[in-house]
Parts: C-alpha cells; sequence; structure tokens
C-alpha cells in the first residue's frame, strides 16, 4: 500500500494499533434495508452483523472490483436519503484487498459503503429473521487446515464460526485423494455449527461416503482456496 493510500486510510478512519499492522475503524453507512439484510445473512450463519459484513468484504473483494462509477454513487444516492452507521473494524490484510483500484475520489468509508451495498443487492445467501441456535462440538481437521483457520483469523477478525457455517451452504465439493488419505492424522477442533450446517454434513456425508470430518474439511479447503485465488 502505497503512502497516498495510507493516508487516506488514515485519515478516514480512527486506527488502532494491532500486532500484525493496523486495525480501521470505520463507520460504513447502511441503508436500513441493507442494515437488516446483512443481520438476517448473519442470523443464517450464527455470528453477528459485523462479522458478516467482514465475510462479505473478503468473499467479494474481486468478484465485483469493475463496479463503475454510476453504480456506486446509485447506492450512494440510496444511503444519502436515510441510513444508520455501522462501526467496523478492518484489518489491514482486509483493506489491502481494495487497493490499487478506481474509488473515483471516494471517500474510503463513502467507498465501501457503496461497494457493500452494491454486494448485497448483487448476490442472494441464505437468511433467517431470528439469531440460530448453534450447537457446540468436535470435530477432527488435518493440522494444515487447522492452521489455515488460525492465519485466517488472525488475519481477518472474522470467527471460524463464520467459515465453517458458509463452507456448508456452497455446492458440494468431492474430496481429493490427499485429504482421503489423511484421515487417521488429524487433530481435534472445537466447532460452533447451527442446525442447518449439522443437517447438511450429515446430508453430504450419508450421499457421498465419506465421513462428517472428510465433508465439512473439503468445504473448508474449497472455500479457503477460492478466498485466496
Amino acid at each position: 500500500m502505497d503512502k497516498n493510500t495510507l493516508f487516506q486510510w488514515y485519515n478516514d478512519a480512527n486506527t488502532i494499533v494491532w500486532k500484525r499492522g493496523v486495525l480501521l475503524k470505520i463507520g460504513l453507512l447502511l441503508t436500513h434495508e441493507i442494515y437488516q439484510e446483512l443481520e438476517k445473512r448473519g442470523h443464517y450463519l450464527g455470528i453477528s452483523k459485523t462479522s458478516t459484513v467482514l465475510l462479505h468484504l473478503v468473499l467479494y473483494a474481486t468478484q465485483f472490483k469493475e463496479v463503475t462509477k454510476k453504480e456506486l454513487e446509485h447506492e450512494l444516492d440510496k444511503i444519502e436519503i436515510s441510513h444508520q452507521q455501522l462501526q467496523v473494524e478492518m484489518s489491514d490484510f482486509i483493506l489491502l484487498k481494495y487497493d490499487n483500484r478506481k474509488m473515483y475520489l471516494l471517500t474510503v468509508r463513502k467507498y465501501l459503503s457503496a461497494y457493500l451495498s452494491y454486494v448485497v443487492h448483487h448476490t442472494n445467501w441464505k437468511s433467517e429473521e431470528k439469531s440460530v441456535f448453534k450447537v457446540v462440538s468436535t470435530t477432527c481437521l488435518s493440522q494444515e487446515t487447522v492452521n489455515q483457520l488460525a492465519l485466517f483469523k488472525e488475519q481477518t477478525g472474522i470467527p471460524n464460526t463464520a467459515l465453517l457455517n458458509y463452507a456448508l451452504t456452497l455446492d458440494y465439493s468431492a474430496p481429493s485423494a490427499k485429504l482421503i488419505s489423511k484421515e487417521s492424522d488429524r487433530v481435534q477442533q472445537g466447532i460452533q455449527l447451527t442446525k442447518s450446517s449439522s443437517k447438511r454434513i450429515q446430508e453430504l456425508s450419508d450421499e457421498t461416503g465419506y465421513s462428517r470430518n472428510i465433508v465439512l474439511e473439503q468445504q473448508l479447503i474449497k472455500l479457503l482456496e477460492d478466498i485466496v485465488n
């Protein structure tokens, strides 16, 4: 990130010292519609609104990066009519995903607010009106995947619960021979799954003949690969 971009980040947010760099607290501007939709999407995954926002900003950092000035202004027009503010702490890891793109002279706060609004309008997630109950249990994952989860949480501030439950909303991905061969070389990991996620794992396990551990880990691997790529 160059000095001009860094100055813009700092000038537009409250900066907090973070052990891997900086953590910026940005007050995102959201219409009531977007605020409510993010809340419902978070309910389905069993996570907070702020974690839901961060997950969207990570997952769709590149998919919609060619959004036009006109499209962003359209979202901002709706925000200007009526909005509420949501304070979100963002790591430099997340902010770097938005470096080197056309921001059309918008402040960071306005750009991310408009971009998030655009993303929510152009994606379709499962949602719940009320927060769902999560079951605490354990699974067995390879050490490599456990390390990846820990690193992702450290880099983004997004809890494992968000990734675990979101991964199970994705289309099924068949496990590799390498993953199957590691089934005996695993470590226990505490997890929190929603009822729908737990049901999804069991369905995939019954359909494929693979263990619940394998099904869950493969979905996680696919999600983490998609985020990196």
